[in-house]
């Protein structure tokens, strides 16, 4: 990828416009999830695969890994990873255990002060936090790979990723996240290999052309996995050639969305989409604790409400609860709770966090 491609970028607004869709979508299924365990009597509306969400979070990260790879080299990229994903992953993962284990009476989890062990060995036990982990983990195998061996050259990338995306199926361990590694590493290496195309300002990729093409299969393939998987909500429950659909699947409906949100943010469209987008880092973090106990107080005020409505409050609480919360604790200084405070900066980066 040329340097002229790092230049001239089209605006890139709507990443935050598809991270705002996406993690709606995921506090949506915590919330729901939550309601069900604790006995309310409510049908999911959105009916496909449970982990449908998550791989865009993985190509989004792939669009921008070559420049901040090649622009930090491998020891800074992945201190600087280090920081922006692991710490706050230890930092929340701990704040999560510590108000399940003193709250376990109120909600619906049962866990022990063992689990700390689980963040480093098992980091699907520590609910959402697995993806800090997992993203960590396969952001720095794909540096590793391609400043040692493969030099960001497509063939050998894609290569590996069709072969972990198959060996995904087959190695089922979650200790240290390993079939999520497997997994969604190939999603990580999409995002790479997309860059290219949707970046440069000469790109005609927003401008659906593809669609004529790309559109019609996606439909084909939609009607072919209501056919066959209109039942699976876990990928573990699919067969091979469910699992293998997935991938085009999952693929095409991230570029539509990509296209869909594109369209927005370049006519100020939803703009509250793009704000939610921008704090999905700290939504994401911090939204189980409140969709929890925003979940008890109206099951407790008011139970009789509608689980419809029960269900809208709790999503809104748990989508823009975090982001003031996260306003608030910025202006209070405590910046320790997202970011390493300085001296320990400069033990992880040694020479500051690069710009």
């Amino acid at each position: 990828m040329s340097g002229e491609v790092e230049k001239k970028s089209h605006r890139r607004g709507w990443i935050d416009y598809a991270r705002g869709i996406v993690i709606i979508y995921v506090v949506y299924r915590h919330a729901l999830t939550g309601l069900i365990s604790a006995g309310v009597e409510i049908q999911n509306a959105i009916y496909m695969v449970q982990e449908s969400s998550m791989p865009i979070f993985f190509i989004v990260s792939g669009v921008f890994i070559y420049s901040s790879a090649l622009k930090r080299g491998f020891n800074t990229f992945a201190r600087f990873k280090f920081e922006s994903l692991m710490y706050p992953y230890f930092v929340w993962g701990a704040i999560h255990l510590i108000s399940q284990i003193i709250f376990s009476k109120f909600s619906n989890s049962e866990k022990g002060w063992d689990y700390f062990i689980y963040m480093i060995t098992y980091p699907r036990a520590i609910d959402q936090f697995w993806y800090l982990y997992t993203l960590f983990a396969v952001m720095l195998l794909f540096a590793l790979i391609n400043f040692k061996l493969f030099k960001f050259k497509v063939a050998p990338n894609l290569v590996l990723a069709a072969i972990l995306y198959l060996l995904s199926f087959f190695v089922e361990t979650d200790y240290f996240s390993i079939n999520d590694i497997l997994f969604y590493y190939s999603f990580l290496v999409f995002g790479f290999l997309i860059a290219r195309f949707i970046l440069p300002v000469d790109s005609n990729f927003f401008t659906g052309k593809w669609l004529i093409y790309g559109l019609p299969v996606f439909i084909i393939l939609q009607i072919a996995w209501y056919l066959y998987y209109s039942d699976a909500r876990l990928l573990v429950q699919l067969d091979f050639t469910g699992f293998l659909l997935f991938m085009p699947i999952t693929i095409l409906g991230a570029l539509i969305l990509f296209v869909v949100v594109y369209k927005l943010e370049s006519n100020n469209i939803l703009l509250f989409f793009k704000k939610i987008g921008s704090h999905s880092l700290y939504i994401y973090v911090m939204h189980l604790m409140f969709t929890a106990a925003i979940r008890v107080v109206v099951m407790k005020f008011f139970p009789s409400l509608h689980p419809i409505a029960m269900l809208w409050i709790i999503i809104a609480g748990g989508v823009f609860v975090p982001i003031m919360l996260y306003k608030v604790l910025m202006k209070l200084g405590f910046t320790w709770l997202f970011e390493p405070p300085a001296f320990l900066k400069r033990i992880i980066l040694q020479e500051g966090k690069p710009q």
